[in-house]
Order: structure tokens, then C-alpha cells, then sequence
């Protein structure tokens, strides 16, 4: 810090700071300050002082080199440690308001659908780019620290173009990857979407199966409310789902759980995906990659 401003607290000192480069700059931003006590005598003592530091007989000798100057005493002065920063991330990431490039994007064994949609280093490309580059997205708050990602992929051929869809779990500065969904411009219809919510949504109703949530029946449940998990009993009537080569049926579900301010459960999300007849319609799209 500049010594003449030692015995002030480090608001004032970052203050005067700025006020300083504001001046120098004939920012119009000063004209607005109000004027404080002894402001003059205070900021020609710290461009005296930079004088020195720099041994330069005037500002008018080098006038960039004092602003440079302020702009690294200001940077010092302001700049976060690591712990305290870490901090701050970590409460915008759990509202969901953290910039999306921030994040740390882990894709392991617990991806959902792993295990029928390859995840190769061409992919993991993808996802990454959707979670920090993402053409749309959807939090959901402080009780789920759920988010769904969405980027659009133009393609040499329309055919193959497709929306990736990425839901996952915020968890400080990691985004856990929780499922990958490609959907393809053959069945998008030029439709347009609001956010990755709605994208979703459709998503589940082109390869989602009607399940029996609570009491009543949807492909696509938005918050559900119960006293405890156990009250949700998931039923999905495999007459509804597409038949596996091996004679099983397969489905693989979504859903976040949080509090509610009353104490309650909730699913905000719940929905299940029919693998056989995704898997089929990845089929379709096998020569979707380039390199």
C-alpha cells in the first residue's frame, strides 16, 4: 500500500486510489465523486509518492507509468485470497449463479448413461464445451444444486446438427455429470425452446415412458410433494417400453430431491427414459462424428 496512505482503513486508501486514476484519467466518472476533505493535498502526496518509487522527477515525465502503477496498487489492495474466494464461488455455485466457465466438469462411473452412449474424448469435448459455453440452461436453486445444460452443434450435414443435453450436480466448483442426451435435428422440428428446461421436456416426450408417480401418471413430473421419499412409488408398465434384444425391459430415471421451507420432500424433476428405443435412434445418427 502507498505509505501516505497508512493511517487510513482500507476502504478509504482503495478509494482514494481509484479517485486518483479517475483524475489523472479525466475520467468522467470523477465529476460525480463528492468532493471529500483534504482530497487535493491527499492525492498529490500519493502521486508524489509514486514519483518517487517510480524516480521520475513528475508525473508529467511519465504519466502512464504512475497509472500503471495505481492499477497494481489497486489490484494488490483488492484482490481476494484464495480461501475467501473459494468461498464466494462456492455460494454462487449453490444459488446457481456461478459462471458457467468456472466450473470443474467431472464426467465418472456415476453418468447414468454411460453405459450405452459412449463417452469418448470427442465427447467429453462436448460436454465440457456445453456446461462452460452453454446455449441455454436451467438451475434449480439452493435445495437441488441440479442444473441442465444445452448447446446446439451445427454439423456439415443438417441431419446430424443436434442439441447436447447435460444434467448434473452443482457441488462447490465441480459439476458433476449426471446424464448426456443427444437430440437431433430430425426431430426438432425448427422448434425453439425458452431454456434448457423446456428442451428437456421434449426431450422426454419423444423417448420418455408414462410412469406412476404419487398417485398419478406423466412422463414429466415438476415438483411433487410428499412427507418423506418413501411415499414415491415409481411403477413403469413395461408394455410401455421398448423390448431389449436379451427379452428385458430398461428405462433409466432422473430426478432431484430437496426441502421445502415447510420441511417437506420434493422432486422437483422426475422423468424415465425408455434406453432401447434412445439406443435405436443413436443408431440412426452413428456417423455423427467428424474426427
Amino acid at each position: 500500500m502507498i505509505q501516505v496512505l497508512k493511517s487510513y482503513d482500507k476502504s478509504f486508501a482503495e478509494g482514494m486510489l481509484a479517485r486518483t486514476s479517475f483524475y489523472l484519467e479525466n475520467d468522467p466518472m470523477f465529476k460525480t465523486l463528492k468532493p471529500i476533505e483534504n482530497e487535493e493535498i491527499i492525492r498529490n502526496n500519493i502521486i508524489s509518492e509514486i514519483c518517487s518509487n517510480l524516480n521520475i522527477p513528475s508525473i508529467t515525465h511519465n504519466k502512464q507509468a504512475v497509472l500503471d502503477y495505481l492499477d497494481n496498487e489497486l489490484d494488490k489492495s483488492t484482490k481476494l485470497d484464495e480461501k475467501t474466494e473459494k468461498e464466494i464461488l462456492t455460494r454462487l455455485s449453490i444459488k446457481g449463479e456461478l459462471p458457467t466457465d468456472l466450473y470443474t466438469v467431472k464426467i465418472n462411473d456415476n453418468t447414468l448413461n454411460k453405459e450405452f452412449n459412449e463417452i469418448d474424448e470427442i465427447s467429453t469435448n462436448y460436454i465440457t464445451e456445453t456446461i462452460k459455453k452453454p446455449d441455454m440452461t436451467y438451475d434449480f436453486g439452493t435445495n437441488y444444486c441440479a442444473s441442465i445444460f444445452a448447446k446446439f452443434y451445427k454439423e456439415k450435414y443438417e441431419y446430424n446438427s443436434f442439441f447436447l443435453l447435460v444434467v448434473g450436480k452443482r457441488e462447490g466448483l465441480n459439476f458433476n455429470v449426471n446424464q448426456v442426451w443427444y437430440l437431433y435435428n430430425d426431430i426438432l422440428l425448427e422448434k425453439n425452446f425458452n431454456n434448457a428446461l423446456e428442451l428437456l421436456q421434449y426431450f422426454v416426450e419423444k423417448f420418455g415412458v408414462e410412469v406412476d408417480l404419487h398417485g398419478s401418471t406423466s412422463k414429466f413430473f415438476i415438483d411433487v410433494i410428499a412427507k418423506s421419499e418413501n411415499e414415491f412409488q415409481v411403477k413403469v408398465e413395461n408394455k410401455k417400453l421398448k423390448k431389449a434384444k436379451t427379452g428385458d425391459y430398461g428405462f433409466v430415471a432422473c430426478h432431484f430431491l430437496g426441502p421445502t421451507p415447510a420441511g417437506d420432500s420434493n422432486f422437483r424433476i422426475f422423468f424415465a427414459i425408455d434406453i432401447e428405443k434412445y439406443k435405436e435412434y443413436l443408431k440412426t445418427h452413428s456417423h455423427r462424428k467428424r474426427h
